[in-house]
């Protein structure tokens, strides 16, 4: 419980930080500021495991400029079996709507915490599109010294992830999502993911999914993942 309070602690006071620059913004220059907290009954990144399938809580908080601009960070509890227990990431992009289509860019650091810490960069980009009846995004991420799951081992993830809503049902949306690592000197990965989610209240989601991963060890195993979120 000490380490969700941390976890949860830790997202509400960047919310304060980041609202600062909010209060001095003009008519035409402006901040808008996202945030979110949940829980779901396993913490899976790209199809691993990290919780072990034990419930993690999680949250996120943003600011996004009226420019494009955005930073925030996210955080998570986490049991990845080596004695770590949370996991952090601090982000920052810009994102460019041309109306058609959707470009970002963004800088991530990944943080993985317990006795000690561990950080790993990554450089992302992404196109997506609205064409109403569905939502479409494709990226690449490149991690240029490993992730957790792989450390000092190049890492190019290239990914897709189609959301369609229901016809007549707003609030309800299939998602899917695939991916595919490629390890410099390690055995490459696929990960795919088929859910729905439901917001049965203006601010709160409720989600299902399957997810998947090629690799064949203990945190590639396949599973349902049940989770909710709440927005400010």
């Amino acid at each position: 419980m000490k380490l969700v309070k941390c976890v949860l602690t830790s997202i509400m006071l960047g919310s304060v930080i980041v609202t600062s620059p909010a209060s001095a913004a003009d008519d035409d220059s402006y901040w808008d500021i996202e945030s979110f907290v949940g829980a779901s009954t396993d913490y899976r990144d790209r199809g691993l495991r990290l919780s072990d399938g034990d419930i993690s809580a999680f949250g996120s908080v943003g600011a996004y400029h009226s420019k494009g601009f955005y930073i925030g960070v996210d955080g998570a509890s986490i049991d990845d079996g080596l004695g770590n227990d949370a996991r952090t990431e601090f982000y920052a992009g810009y994102s460019l709507d041309t109306g058609d289509y959707i470009y970002d860019f963004s800088l991530e650091l990944e943080g993985i915490h317990g006795t000690s810490s561990q950080y790993y960069p990554e450089i992302k980009a992404s196109i997506s599109r609205d064409f109403g009846l569905a939502y479409i995004r494709g990226g690449l991420a490149v991690a240029p010294e490993g992730r957790w799951s792989a450390p000092d081992v190049d890492s190019y993830y290239s990914y897709v992830d189609l959301d369609v809503p229901f016809p007549m049902l707003p609030n309800f949306t299939i998602l899917t999502h695939v991916g595919y690592d490629v390890r410099d000197g390690r055995s490459n990965i696929w990960d795919w993911s088929l859910g729905v989610s439901a917001f049965v209240m203006e601010n709160i989601e409720l989600n299902l999914s399957y997810q998947s991963s090629s690799l064949d060890q203990a945190i590639g195993k396949d599973g349902f993942v049940l989770g909710v979120k709440i927005y400010f």
